[in-house]
């Protein structure tokens, strides 16, 4: 007879028209899987952190770390996922390790990305490309929310999630930076704002952060973002793929400059009428000196000459 122990460690709901009663497709199966690697080489990261003059894991770290369902609840499709100790394990392996540490990281990460913020500090740089392969059988109006035990809410892995994720992941460069664009999006408090700029003929937004110094500047470019736009000076964020810019990953100067391209306004009178009223408006007689044959004679009265002024 087994004494393996289990215990609730985390929930995947899987929320989307495909998963009413509760139904999970086959495929969406390979998402525990991808989940259960993200915790696991996350932990593996954690433990290294903690001892960094470990040369090995402890021994049983990975393959001793287990995950089973054994039934799908109400919720769309609800996945309570058992982490497994086997018996005589739990002298060695404590409650709360570096497991339950990862299954609440990739919460956070999952709703910093959702939310356009910074992913935990904590969380390790090589987990970050795992995510590549979480969410592959998610359609784009499906959405896949992970919780972690004891956790006060869920984080919501949606498709806005995974792009941001999967931006995070491309190989990326830095290099210095001076564009100006239309302000399209600023927060106040967290200091962090969007610029649309124009690059290889195509438009793309740019996000980043300002300091409270710059607060006024970046606010009075959002509120008049029809005619002004926002100079950013500083370290950029670009792709190696397509050489496009990625982010401000450091703000340096930004200042407010007139719009490009001059507003025509169409309530103006034409230049001719304008022409017309400016004459209309002379004193009587200013006019009375001026030649009538101006045109013909315009090198005589301009040059004194009467003709080629060669």
């Amino acid at each position: 007879m087994s004494t393996d122990s289990t215990f609730e460690m985390a929930t995947l709901r899987f929320d989307g028209e495909r998963f009413a009663g509760h139904a999970l497709d086959v495929e969406c199966t390979q998402e525990l899987i991808a989940y259960r690697n993200l915790v696991l080489e996350c932990a593996k990261a954690l433990w290294r952190a903690k001892y960094p003059n470990r040369v090995y894991l402890p021994k049983g770290f990975g393959k001793g770390f287990r995950l089973q369902f054994n039934r799908l609840e109400d919720g769309s499709a609800l996945v309570p996922l058992q982490r497994v100790r086997v018996a005589g394990e739990q002298g060695e392996l404590e409650l709360a390790d570096e497991f339950d540490e990862a299954v609440t990281l990739i919460d956070q990460a999952i709703a910093a990305a959702n939310d356009d913020d910074l992913l935990p500090t904590s969380l390790p740089a090589n987990v970050i490309p795992l995510f590549g392969d979480f969410g592959r059988t998610l359609r784009d109006d499906e959405v896949l929310f992970t919780r972690a035990r004891g956790a006060a809410r869920e984080a919501p892995y949606t498709a806005r999630a995974r792009k941001r994720l999967a931006e995070w992941v491309e190989a990326v460069y830095e290099d210095v930076v001076d564009v100006a664009g239309e302000v399209r999006m600023a927060n106040v408090g967290p200091g962090r704002f969007a610029l649309q700029v124009e690059a290889g003929g195509s438009q793309s937004l740019v996000e980043g952060r300002y300091s409270a110094a710059d607060e006024a500047k970046v606010l009075d470019a959002l509120h008049e973002h029809r005619t002004a736009r926002l100079r950013v000076r500083g370290v950029g964020e670009f792709g190696t793929s397509d050489r496009m810019l990625k982010r401000f990953a450091r703000v340096d100067a930004v200042n407010l400059v007139g719009s490009e391209a001059p507003t025509y306004d169409e309530s103006a009178a034409p230049i001719w009428e304008q022409l017309d009223a400016i004459g209309r408006s002379a004193p009587e007689g200013a006019w009375d000196s001026v030649p009538t044959d101006l045109s013909v004679r315009i090198d005589e009265v301009v040059y004194g000459s009467g003709g080629d002024r060669t």
